[in-house]
């Protein structure tokens, strides 16, 4: 009992704390951002200048259900790179659908179809845990005006797509490998029979050797992760040789899937 009084005692002043920062950053130089999804209170934030991310999800107060493996920081400065990022991957499976091999040309089509629909969303790459966060001050970063930040709730399914007949959404299994749901998903000739690509809800992008010969350690895909398997390497560096890479890099930066 006298345990669960401190810890309440404990939340009570963490909370008066966090009450009194907004209070007294009234009236001082203000930014806005968005906070939206899976949070007690969504919507525009007036927060102080030289506020971090920890400070928004704070005051946003993820609920229960937020999944913060999933969620996205977007600004403004990172959007660029993932602009030009776009671009370059649009030219690239322009050229692969020039292939003169069916296979390759037909999953070039696939991509370049699933990229039309896919924005440049200006995600910062990290893993959010809001005490971390706040006791590492170089993985939370600074807030701009016109920062946006969205928490999911969690999912249940993931993404295997790339050089597959049909994008698939699978149930996801824990502890299942990343390998064994291309046995749910049917690949295709022009897939890269050697690696595959795993990208983690929070952005990290792991590349797995799956032959016989370069076999990874087993690595399991969290909800809401995608596996990209990738065009052959003698068809993508044709065009370029980090094309892979680039194209799992981009998948990054995109929300989870559902």
């Amino acid at each position: 009992m006298k345990f669960q009084t401190a810890m309440c005692a404990a939340t009570l002043l963490f909370f008066a704390q966090v009450n009194a920062h907004a209070q007294q950053s009234v009236g001082a130089s203000n930014i806005q951002i968005e906070v939206n999804g899976s949070v007690m209170t969504p919507g525009t934030l007036n927060v102080a200048q030289g506020s971090r991310l920890s400070d928004a999800l704070i005051a946003a107060q993820p609920t229960s259900k937020a999944y913060l493996p999933g969620i996205m920081f977007l600004s403004g400065q990172a959007k660029g790179n993932q602009v030009r990022l776009r671009a370059g991957l649009e030219h690239d499976l322009g050229e692969l659908q020039r292939s003169t091999r069916p296979p390759v040309q037909e999953a070039a089509a696939v991509l370049a179809a699933w990229l039309e629909g896919a924005e440049a969303t200006g995600r910062v790459l990290q893993t959010v845990d809001i005490r971390l966060l706040q006791v590492q001050p170089h993985t939370n970063p600074v807030l701009q005006d016109g920062d946006s930040v969205e928490v999911p709730e969690r999912p249940t399914t993931i993404r295997v797509m790339g050089a597959v007949k049909a994008e698939c959404r699978l149930r996801h299994e824990p502890l299942r490998e990343a390998r064994d749901y291309l046995r749910d998903c049917e690949t295709s000739a022009a897939a890269d029979r050697n690696h595959l690509y795993v990208v983690q809800p929070d952005g990290i992008v792991q590349k797995l050797g799956i032959a016989s010969w370069n076999r990874a350690d087993p690595q399991s895909v969290a909800p809401g992760g995608t596996v990209y398997v990738p065009l052959s390497e003698s068809a993508a560096s044709i065009v370029d040789e980090t094309f892979n890479a680039d194209f799992a890099a981009f998948l990054a930066t995109q929300p989870i899937i559902f």
